[in-house]
């Protein structure tokens, strides 16, 4: 049986008690033996809820921040640290300069990139320029529209084609919480594809995993993987060649492993919703996120995410289209990863 920890007013009256059978006193709230054992019963009080605290310390699962990097020591299995997101800008100049390195692009929100290495610019050909971010984070990712900071005598003020992905912030606790119960719980095996996946993820400034076994044919072992993002993206040639890295520590007997980037499939949705009042916000956001969690290879299921979209408040039955499940292609050359398209969301009641 469970030892029972007694609260403070049963600690107290069992001092009282012992008090009473040792001496044989009547004793009273005001009583001098009765503020004594308040005091002690206080103490003792006090190390019960300690001795409570240090046994959520044991399990990972109810363990406090400081004291989850003990555990991940023990399974070696460190909290992910955050990334730089980087990628490539076209630059495009009337006449032919060279960007050195350092030179500064932001998006106007004080985010800043970099670029990375002396870069020719000739004259009315668009070049493609590598940049970096200047702080890590997840912040960083975008392939929106970026500016120049004091671009030189020719160079357009605005870049064209970005692409830039890989940041990510550091780690989520209960996501590291999480990874660590997974490798508590599966232990450390390098044949099972749980495995594998779980220290795919453990790179940093990758998201989603999908294991491709025999893909270039008897003997090889490949690993499509995208990059941390809200949503998440492809990911860059840095990210690919950094997981290339750990997979090929970490495969060891597998002599054919290759890291590759999924190919996008866009799924163009379209939700007809019934109900009143309803926040059509909320039914674009669930739809967002739905798409957000599907890795490569990963089937568009119309009954789930229905049912998310039924979910919230106010909203009686939605007509989506698709209205069936859509499954990407996966072959030898391509893996396709289902992406939201565009997106149209309607409330005609």
């Amino acid at each position: 049986m469970a030892f029972k920890i007694p609260t403070f007013a049963q600690v107290k009256k069992t001092i009282v008690q012992e008090i009473q059978s040792l001496t044989g006193l009547t004793i009273h709230d005001d009583h001098d033996a009765a503020i004594r054992a308040d005091g002690t019963a206080s103490v003792v009080d006090g190390l019960y809820s300690h001795q409570s605290y240090i046994q959520k310390q044991l399990f990972i699962a109810t363990a406090d921040e400081p004291f989850l990097y003990i555990h991940s020591a023990e399974l070696g299995l460190p909290r992910l640290s955050g990334t730089l997101a980087s990628g490539t800008v076209t630059a495009l100049s009337n006449v032919e300069i060279t960007l050195t390195a350092g030179s500064k692009l932001t998006d106007g929100k004080s985010h800043y990139w970099l670029v990375t290495a002396d870069t020719t610019v000739s004259a009315n050909t668009q070049t493609i320029v590598n940049i970096v971010a200047e702080q890590i984070g997840a912040s960083w990712n975008t392939n929106g529209l970026l500016y120049w900071l004091n671009p030189k005598a020719g160079l357009s003020g605005t870049v064209i084609e970005v692409f830039v992905g890989g940041g990510s912030d550091q780690e989520e606790l209960e996501a590291w919480r999480a990874r660590l119960l997974e490798r508590k719980q599966l232990g450390l095996s390098r044949d099972r594809e749980a495995d594998l996946i779980s220290f795919m993820k453990g790179v940093a400034g990758v998201k989603h995993v999908h294991v491709y076994p025999k893909r270039r044919g008897l003997g090889s072992l490949d690993v499509a993987i995208t990059a941390v993002g809200n949503p998440p993206t492809l990911p860059t040639s840095v990210l690919i060649a950094t997981a290339q890295t750990a997979l090929d520590e970490y495969a060891g007997f597998w002599a054919d492993c290759r890291v590759y980037s999924p190919t996008e499939q866009l799924v163009n949705v379209e939700a007809v919703i019934t109900g009143s009042g309803v926040n059509l916000t909320a039914v674009r956001q669930v739809i967002r996120d739905y798409f957000a969690e599907l890795a490569p290879a990963a089937h568009y299921q119309h009954a789930i995410l229905s049912s998310r979209i039924v979910d919230l408040a106010n909203v009686s039955d939605v007509a989506l289209t698709p209205s069936v499940n859509v499954t990407p292609t996966v072959t030898w050359e391509y893996t396709k990863w289902l992406r939201l398209g565009t997106l149209n969301v309607s409330n005609p009641s």
